[in-house]
């Protein structure tokens, strides 16, 4: 007979190979040799993981590359990957312990986190600095609301980049410790798909190739861990691989199938989708409803709002573009709740190979003007905000764009003194002849306007009738609103007059319901737009200014407001449906009276009370104001609410929950099975007095049983704890499952006990201290603080003596001053 091989370390007999039968042939299953459960696995299967975690790792990150711009993100991605299974084979070749090696990640963090993910912020690109680590730790929190609250495409510069790399370190630090020190190596698999999770959730909605990546992930994880796991398996390895091979075409052929009836042009969905968008232009007023304020001084003449260097006189310099209307304003589309061809905001991106094609090129610098759009001109392909003499990287960061619209914002608003630096493709203007052939691009769908006063509609009508206007191109549609208003309209900025302002339906109507409409650009544009969107035109309202003649400062009086129609393979082409500025209506008392009437004296004016008083009264006029008790009793309660809240939150019974969780937890885990049964005997004599049986006090099994079976009839209280004392006086110790099988029983009687109980009941007995031995650890407390007191008293004791001779050096030293100075 041979004897079995032995272990050249040691001479310890290693265990014989286990032959095992299967259909498919005998197998040969040889030990593994490892040194113990932990050691690491030989250097190339080391090798092998390592790689396969960084390439799997990369590609289920991938998806964020659609909301990061640059290729830092890959790089802090690839970092982290390294750096986390790094760390893994750290702890792994010198046995550290969870706590080392949480330790150790949080150093290799900040050491190498700020040369990755905050460069701008370290010495010479590398180096940590105060800065650096201090974004680091801020970073672990704010990074991920930033990621998601930021425009996308996401830049390089504050902490965003934390996230890649956030990413990376754990998820490779999680799959190699999961791989290398673990019972369960297959969860890596698991992890990797976390990655694609996570990544996906936090990049865009575009979905590029997404069923071929996860295909992928999924199929060489099972392949890779399948073959490791069986490493140690002398096999059929030919069978093997062609099941392998089959069921991962299965599979692959199914996602097809799926991708082939799904959209492929489909968006996935989110977590930036389900968070407060950093930018809605509906937060703030419609830029068209400030109009009037820039007709009045100070800023129609006396304050220049923003300068311009580089863009020729009567070049129009837009604010915003606004294509909705709910019947009060026109205001900018780009919101969560947007249209699709309204476009949405988001971060501006210069893009080299684009800016070659701009036309045109200028400055716009900000000196009075306030508010969040930002001066732009025709289709902005590059814009960068420059202050004191260097690029703002803090603005740059903020800047967002409509691409539909052409509407630049910056988060926040600009700042006076910035300079923006703007290169854009100023959109071709054809003649009128080209115009009048363009069909509307019926491609463009907007909102359609809530309110079109009848007046307008009906207003338009009759120029249609009187000018024999019987329909056309999209262009000769928009060509005759624009002339009709010309034309049977007149011009009046509302300073010097009393022609109202504003754009809303009840304007719109009382302009188009006189015989000589009065009104300006804000009017004109507004009532010109809301009827073409009518009459089914892509049509919107602009905003901006028009640069003066020989001239850089803009000021409030160039202000200007026009109309942009989208026509077939033109683009948007302005209208400017406001009459000549000397286009004004003669009133008939500003011709002089050539025979004036003497004048009459009339009586004196008797003063009475002024009308709507009550709506010019003040605060603490002495008007008798009414309390409104359901308003107060409204905020009471909700103050009531939050404080609620906050003591639910901060509330000890939280406490009670975890202990008892713990409690149960530890007694059914203990190690000898006497213990883990008389745990639950315990378990369930807890339960009974959380429930309100009170056993007297120092009451044995049997006596406390007796005292629930009085309440409980229907629950075999007493034969549990017979059963528990035959098992701990008895010979032996009781099996693990007949230990299993007692706290099956004992939870089948505490729901039995707790059916029979009241529901308040059973809600106050979750919380209830009747089992949480809190007396005695009270009792131990103060027993410690008694010692330490008594100790401490001992010590002022002894340090009594030292006090006392200094007291008596103190009073011998003044007694010696004394004598010294008589």
């Amino acid at each position: 007979m041979t004897s079995p091989p032995t272990n050249p370390v040691g001479g310890v007999p290693l265990a014989p190979p286990v032959r095992s039968a299967s259909r498919s042939g005998p197998v040969l299953i040889v030990p593994d040799r490892r040194r113990g459960r932990g050691a690491l696995p030989p250097w190339w299967l080391v090798l092998t993981d390592a790689a396969l975690v960084i390439g799997l790792g990369v590609l289920g990150a991938w998806p964020l590359g659609q909301a990061w711009t640059g290729h830092r993100w890959l790089i802090a991605v690839v970092v982290g990957l390294a750096l986390g299974v790094a760390i893994a084979w750290a702890g792994a070749r010198w046995r550290l312990g969870p706590w080392l090696t949480a330790l150790l990640t949080a150093a290799a963090y900040l050491a190498v986190g700020s040369a990755v993910a905050v460069p701008n912020r370290t010495s010479g690109g590398v180096v940590p600095t105060a800065d650096s680590l201090h974004d680091l730790v801020v970073g672990l929190v704010q990074s991920w609301r930033e990621s998601l609250t930021l425009p996308v495409p996401l830049g390089e510069t504050g902490v965003v980049l934390l996230v890649p790399f956030l990413t990376g370190l754990l998820g490779g630090l999680a799959a190699a410790v999961l791989l290398w020190r673990s019972r369960w190596p297959g969860l890596a698999g698991v992890v990797l798909a976390l990655v694609l999770v996570v990544s996906s959730a936090f990049g865009d909605v575009t979905a590029q190739a997404a069923l071929a990546r996860g295909l992928v992930i999924a199929v060489v994880a099972l392949v890779w861990l399948r073959w490791r796991s069986l490493r140690h398996v002398r096999a059929r390895w030919g069978r093997r691989v062609l099941a392998t091979l089959v069921v991962v075409g299965v599979a692959g052929g199914a996602a097809s199938g799926l991708g082939a009836l799904a959209d492929p042009e489909a968006n996935r969905v989110v977590l930036r989708d389900h968070v407060d968008p950093p930018f809605d232009p509906h937060d703030y007023p419609s830029p068209l409803a400030k109009f009037r304020a820039y007709k009045k001084e100070p800023l129609r003449t006396e304050t220049s709002l923003f300068a311009v260097d580089g863009l020729d006189s009567g070049t129009r310099v837009r604010l915003a573009v606004m294509d909705t209307y709910d019947g009060i304003v026109w205001n900018v589309s780009g919101g969560p709740e947007a249209a699709h061809d309204s476009g949405t905001f988001r971060r501006l991106r210069n893009d080299p190979e684009a800016n070659a094609k701009a036309t045109t090129r200028g400055a716009v610098t900000v000196t009075g003007y306030t508010g969040v759009w930002v001066p732009s001109v025709g289709d902005t392909l590059a814009m960068t905000p420059v202050k004191d003499g260097r690029t703002d990287d803090e603005a740059a960061a903020e800047l967002v764009v409509n691409r539909e619209t052409g509407t630049v914002a910056q988060i926040g608003g600009v700042e006076p003194g910035t300079t923006f630096e703007v290169e854009a493709l100023a959109p071709p203007v054809p003649v009128e002849e080209d115009i009048a052939t363009r069909e509307a691009d019926s491609s463009v769908s907007l909102p359609a306007p809530a309110v079109v006063p009848e007046e307008l509609v009906d207003r338009v009508q009759r120029w249609q009738a009187e000018d024999g206007f019987g329909g056309g191109t999209g262009g000769e549609l928009a060509q005759f609103l624009r002339d009709s208003f010309r034309e049977h309209g007149f011009y009046s900025d509302g300073i010097d007059d009393d022609v109202p302002a504003g754009h809303g339906a009840a304007r719109l109507a009382e302009l188009t319901k006189t015989p000589n409409p009065v009104g300006n650009a804000e009017q004109y544009a507004a009532a010109m737009a809301l009827i073409g969107q009518r009459l089914g035109l892509p049509i919107r309202v602009v905003l901006g200014f028009k640069v003066p003649p020989g001239g850089d400062d803009v000021r409030g009086e160039d202000i200007s407001a026009w109309t942009e129609v989208k026509l077939r393979d033109v683009g948007w082409v302005p209208f400017d449906p406001t009459p000549p500025e000397d286009q004004k209506l003669r009133k008939p008392n500003d011709d002089p009276d050539e025979d004036p009437q003497p004048q009459v004296l009339q009586p004196p004016r008797v003063p009475g009370e002024p009308k709507e008083a009550s709506d010019n009264l003040q605060q603490g006029d002495g008007q008798r104001r009414e309390l409104d008790v359901l308003a107060v009793l409204g905020t009471i309660l909700g103050i009531a609410l939050d404080v609620a809240k906050v003591a639910l939150l901060l509330s000890p019974l939280w406490g009670v929950l975890l202990f008892k969780f713990w409690r149960r937890r530890r007694r059914r885990r203990a190690d000898d099975p006497t213990l883990r049964l008389t745990g639950a005997w315990h378990e369930l004599a807890d339960r009974m007095r959380d429930l309100g049986v009170r056993p007297p006090p120092g009451a044995t099994r049997r006596e406390s049983a007796y005292a629930a079976a009085d309440r409980y009839e229907a629950v075999p209280v007493v034969t549990l704890a017979h059963t528990a004392d035959r098992h701990v006086y008895g010979e032996g110790e009781p099996t693990p499952e007949e230990v299993g099988a007692y706290w099956a029983d004992v939870d089948t009687a505490v729901r039995r006990m707790r059916r029979a109980t009241p529901w308040w009941r059973r809600l106050l007995a979750r919380f209830s201290l009747a089992s949480v031995p809190w007396r005695a650890g009270v009792e131990r407390l103060r027993s410690a603080v008694g010692r330490r007191g008594r100790g401490a008293g001992r010590w002022f004791a002894a340090l009594g003596p030292v006090v006392r001779g200094r007291a008596v050096v103190r009073r011998a030293v003044r007694a010696t001053t004394r004598v010294v100075r008589r």
